[in-house]
Parts: structure tokens; sequence; C-alpha cells
């Protein structure tokens, strides 16, 4: 029994060996599956990584070229705006770059993994701002060289101004000079027949006074009593003077009493003529034929019954506006 028993121990031992090498076998089995296992899972974690990342890249690029056509936009607006041109198409493009630049920032934020789909969207975008700004810079080139062709005849026109206002201030300093010479030709010429307007006035020569009582009597005293003066016979000769028009004449007689007031009655032939611009009061006027021949002349001047006051009275002649005689009398 015992020898039995003491054969069949090293058979179990060598039993048990074999199952513990075939359990690390499978354990090393499964390691090794359960290894590759996670190396696939990284693997694929890595990638979508990777492309999440490329996707957002994608977008960003995509950001980053709507931002720098905006920038453009803004920049050809300023200067088309500047040069006068139309700057409507341009404004509605920003405006919907605004509004493209706002949806993509919303898109990115909703679903990253859309990026490819959303890039390709702006793409046909991108295109069309990018055309827009390459054919409105070719306006622009257009604008610039009539802006400075425009400046260039402006400067012309400049020039012709400065040369036209210097030309017209030349012309009015010789318009003011020959006007001041007409001027002076004129006051000259003034001046000349005022001379010889005063040359050929008349010039009354042996001014009389000569005194007619009521009975017609007259008295070449130089004083008369009031009671015995009725009337005045104012006598004188015109001298000879080649520079005077030979035609009809006027001569005015003033009478001043002793006060320096003219004696005056409508009644009897008195009224008023213009000297040296102003209205005066004649006692009697007479009109005669001169002939430039040394002409006497004797006129009479009856009051009409009102008496001569006592004192000095003046006789003054007048005629074409000059003062040609004085004489007088005195009434006791």
């Amino acid at each position: 029994m015992d020898n039995f028993s003491n054969q069949n121990q090293p058979q179990k031992s060598g039993s048990s060996n074999n199952v513990l090498k075939a359990g690390l076998a499978v354990m090393t089995l499964l390691a090794g599956g359960l290894g590759y296992m996670l190396f696939q899972t990284k693997e694929t974690v890595t990638n979508q990584q990777e492309v999440i990342s490329t996707k957002v890249m994608e977008l960003a690029n995509t950001r980053t070229k709507l931002d720098s056509i905006s920038r453009e936009l803004d920049s050809q607006i300023a200067e088309v705006q500047k040069l006068g041109g139309d700057i409507t198409e341009l404004q509605k493009a920003k405006t919907e770059l605004e509004a493209d630049k706002v949806e993509l920032t919303k898109s990115n934020s909703r679903n990253a993994g859309e990026a490819s789909s959303i890039r390709a969207k702006y793409e046909g975008k991108i295109k069309n701002y990018e055309s827009l700004l390459a054919s409105k810079e070719q306006e622009l080139v257009k604008l610039r060289e009539e802006n400075a062709a425009l400046a260039s005849q402006n400067q012309n026109l400049a020039s012709e101004n400065s040369s036209l206002k210097g030309e017209t201030k030349g012309l009015a300093q010789s318009a003011e000079e020959a006007k001041a010479q007409k001027e002076e030709e004129v006051a000259k010429n003034k001046v000349l027949a005022e001379k010889v307007t005063k040359a050929a006035a008349l010039r009354a020569e042996y001014v009389k006074v000569i005194g007619i009582n009521d009975r017609g009597k007259e008295s070449e005293e130089k004083r008369y009593r009031a009671k015995k003066l009725a009337k005045i016979k104012v006598v004188f000769q015109l001298a000879k003077n080649d520079l005077t028009e030979q035609e009809r004449k006027t001569v005015f007689i003033r009478v001043l009493g002793p006060d320096g007031s003219t004696i005056f009655d409508a009644a009897t032939g008195s009224g008023n003529f213009t000297f040296n611009g102003q209205e005066l009061a004649y006692t009697t006027r007479g009109d005669l034929n001169y002939d430039n021949e040394n002409l006497y002349i004797e006129m009479v001047y009856n009051r009409g019954g009102t008496p001569y006051r006592e004192g000095n009275y003046v006789v003054e002649l007048y005629a074409e506006g000059f003062k040609i005689g004085t004489g007088g009398f005195e009434v006791k």
C-alpha cells in the first residue's frame, strides 16, 4: 500500500506544472490582446485629435482670410470715397462679409467636425470677395489717374487764375491810373472852362446911379433927399470882350438897403435868380443885345411911391452867373 502511494506522487506534481504553464500562456495571450487593443484605441484617438485640430485650423484660416478681406474692403471704401467714386457695391459686400463672419463663428462653436463642409462653403464666398476687390482695385487705378489729371488741371487753372488775377490787377491799376488821369484832365478842363467862362463874362464899367424926382428931373448927385427920390436910373457901359458871345443878354440888378436886405417888390418886376448855386432875389432886370461894341446901358427902377429910407444903398449887377459890376448911392 505504502509502495503504491509513493509511486503515484511524482505524476501529480507533473500534472500541476502543466496546468500552471497553460494558465500562464493564456494570461500572456490575453495581456497581449488587451495591449494591442489599447494601442489601437490610443492611435485612433490620436488620429481623431489630429483631424479635429486640422479642421479647426482650417476654420481659423478661413476666419483670418475673412478678416483680411474686411480690412481691404475698409481701405478701398475709404480711398474710393476720398476720390469721389461710388462705394455702394463695396459697402454692400462689407455688410455681407460681416454677416459671414458672424455665421462662421456660430458654425465653429456648434460642430468642429463639420469644418470641411464649412470651409468649402466659404471658399466660394472668399473667391467672390477677392474678385470684387481685384475689380475695384482696377477702378481705383482709373480713379487715381483721373484725380491726378484733375489735380494737374486744377494746378494749371490755379496758375492761370493767378496770372489772370495779376493781369486783372494790372488792368485795374491801369484803369485807376487812367481814371485818375481823366479826372485830373476833367478838373483841368473844368478850371480852364471856368477861366474861359470867367474871361468871357460881361464887365460893367463906369457904373453910376442917377436920381429922378417925381417930375422926371434927373440928378447925378451921390446923395439924394428921400422926398425927392422917386426913381433911380442905373447907367453903365459893357466893356468889349471878344470871348463873349454876341447875343441877347439879361442883366439882374440888386439894390441893397442900409440893412443889407434886397429891395424887392414883385409888382415892380422883382424876382429871383441863381448865383453860385444859391437863389438870390433881384430888384429889377433888363434884356439887351450885346454886340461887343462898348454898349452903353441905362436901366430905370421905379419903386412905386414907397420912400427910400435914410442911409447908404449898394447896387449890384449880375449877368450869366457872374457879378459884373457894383455901384451905390446915399439917401439923406
